[in-house]
């Protein structure tokens, strides 16, 4: 961990404390903490960045919970973890719609996010 986590990094952290966040979530966190009012699509644009970031500083996991009700996490990293965020939020599976989409996609917060948050609080 080479920074300073914002607040709203580590508003999100601390909602993963005990089990995963959930997308639609933290698009709730971003857009509450915003200084101005912000439409659905800058608040997936900011949950997107948000997430993506603290999956860069190694601090969290992307992925789905899937219908046989578990968490996998994706793969990928950098641009291709990018890639993947922004295909799986514009085409959700074929059995949800966009809104449930946005709470099966999910943040799991490693123990080096949790290690990070209990530094800076």
């Amino acid at each position: 961990m080479t920074r300073t986590l914002s607040d709203v990094e580590l508003e999100i952290i601390e909602n993963g404390e005990d089990d995963w966040v959930l997308f639609a979530h933290i698009m709730g966190i971003v857009a509450e903490s915003s200084a101005h009012s912000m439409d659905y699509f800058e608040a997936l644009e900011s949950a997107s960045s948000a997430c993506l970031e603290l999956c860069e500083l190694g601090l969290a996991h992307l992925g789905r919970y899937t219908d046989k009700e578990y968490f996998v996490a994706w793969t990928e990293k950098g641009d291709s973890l990018q890639q993947r965020l922004r295909n799986e939020l514009s085409h959700p599976p074929l059995e949800i719609d966009s809104e449930m989409n946005l709470m099966r996609i999910m943040l799991e917060i490693l123990p080096e996010g949790l290690a990070a948050w209990k530094m800076q609080t």
